[in-house]
């Protein structure tokens, strides 16, 4: 399955992602999908998963809210 079905048959879910190619729209395997972040986390830490993609699927900002980033540097 490709990832962007991935994400759309799983609406503002985490979903953890095994990809056997590589590029912006790979192939691959949901391994695990939760709506609650802990959750998520939890069964993933359980089943002892490493080397996936994890995601969430919807927006993590808020509707009429924006995000900047600020970045100082000092030389």
């Amino acid at each position: 399955m490709k990832l962007a079905k991935a994400k759309a048959l799983y609406p503002d879910e985490w979903i953890a992602f095994s990809t056997t190619e590589e590029g912006d729209n790979p192939e691959g395997e949901v391994l695990l999908h939760h709506k609650d972040r802990q959750i998520f986390d939890q069964q993933l830490l359980d089943r002892d998963q490493t080397d996936v993609y994890t995601t969430f699927t919807g927006s993590l900002v808020p509707g009429k809210y924006a995000v900047m980033f600020w970045i100082l540097c000092a030389y």
